[in-house]
């Protein structure tokens, strides 16, 4: 069974339309990436399959749950990380994580194997409000807090943006562990060069249409080109 299967979805915002027929499939325990200019529809894709907002069409499943029934069971199996920082910024970096796990009855004691490899770059500043972190541990703890409950996918809306090259390089690094362990994750980027490092197949949405579906190496061949971001140009029609 696939982990996430979507048919038809399509999402409007009045006159717009976000996202046109949007179908993919990911397999379980692979790492997935969508890759897209901003305004693309990669986030309102990412909302509706973790329940946060409802399709004006389509269907879709997550983990066999179906996205309109089990919601309240989705919501139990998945990590979400938003694009922009959500966490409360006048807790401290121990207290969101505390207080994200008591949403999923848990403890942050329980989970703490998972989440080791990142947390102890921030615990020196647990104490700490979240909103004066920089912006890499602001990264860092909010997928920390993504984890808390240890889900069995992982949605990341570009969770290396605004960060500095070193954690960019330990976020993707440590990504990567978790699938290697089983985690199934997908991600959004604007950046081809990325998912060529990181993901086992990615979709290149643009203008809320699923244009292309595939691994990066075997697009790159398609398109002929050797540059990433070219490929992304000639593809998308986008500088």
């Amino acid at each position: 069974m696939d982990l996430i299967a979507a048919e038809g979805i399509e999402k409007r915002f009045g006159q717009l339309t976000a996202l046109r027929d949007i179908s993919l499939r990911v397999r379980r325990g692979e790492l997935y990436g969508l890759i897209g200019p901003d305004g693309a529809g990669k986030t309102t894709f990412f909302r509706i399959l973790t329940t946060l907002m409802p399709p004006d069409g389509g269907r879709a499943t997550v983990d066999g749950l179906d996205i309109a029934t089990d919601y309240r069971r989705i919501r139990a199996a998945v990590g979400y990380m938003p694009g922009r920082f959500s966490l409360y910024p006048d807790l401290t970096v121990k207290e969101n994580l505390e207080f994200f796990a008591t949403l999923f009855g848990t403890r942050l004691e329980d989970n703490y194997d998972l989440i080791r490899d990142i947390y102890v770059q921030i615990e020196p500043f647990r104490s700490r409000r979240a909103g004066r972190l920089s912006g890499g541990m602001k990264q860092k703890l909010a997928l920390c807090c993504a984890l808390i409950h240890r889900p069995r996918v992982l949605f990341l809306d570009e969770p290396t943006v605004g960060v500095d090259v070193q954690s960019k390089n330990i976020i993707i690094d440590y990504l990567k562990e978790l699938n290697r362990g089983g985690m199934s994750i997908l991600y959004t980027s604007h950046h081809l060069q990325e998912a060529q490092d990181f993901c086992d197949r990615v979709g290149i949405l643009n203008e809320g249409q699923l244009l292309k579906e595939d691994t990066p190496q075997n697009l790159i061949t398609e398109v002929q080109a050797f540059n990433l971001e070219e490929a992304f140009i000639q593809v998308t029609g986008k500088r």
